[in-house]
């Protein structure tokens, strides 16, 4: 995974998100597993994933879509648990846009190992 439960726990807390313990831990895997599994999927043309070496950019980027699912998740099973207006909505478009400036080479990760395009055809 290229964040933790406790990355986007510490998220939630930075949010005075008391809802948090109303998401588990197995929740909050599958969340980080689907959104990791997006992140390879977008960036499998320009990057050799899954990335073994987990860059601090593509670290922010699951964090950020994560800690928005695990809110939308929140906010969609219980009557009582509130996320701050925004706050969700932030976390979304600030991964998405990361996201698509790597995808588009707007953005490079250093160090990680880029596809290289063949010159020639078979």
């Amino acid at each position: 995974m290229y964040c933790t439960i406790d990355d986007i726990r510490k998220i939630f807390e930075e949010n005075n998100t008391e809802s948090a313990i109303v998401i588990s831990d197995v929740a909050i895997i599958a969340i980080i597993s689907d959104v990791d599994g997006e992140i390879d999927a977008a960036l499998k043309r320009r990057y050799i994933t899954p990335f073994t070496d987990k860059p601090q950019l593509i670290t922010t980027i699951s964090k950020l879509k994560s800690t928005a699912r695990a809110m939308r998740e929140v906010q969609r099973g219980s009557n009582g648990a509130l996320v701050k207006p925004g706050v969700m909505e932030h976390y979304e478009k600030k991964g998405e846009a990361l996201l698509e400036d790597l995808r588009t080479g707007r953005l490079e990760i250093a160090g990680s190992r880029r596809l290289q395009m063949s010159a020639t055809t078979h």
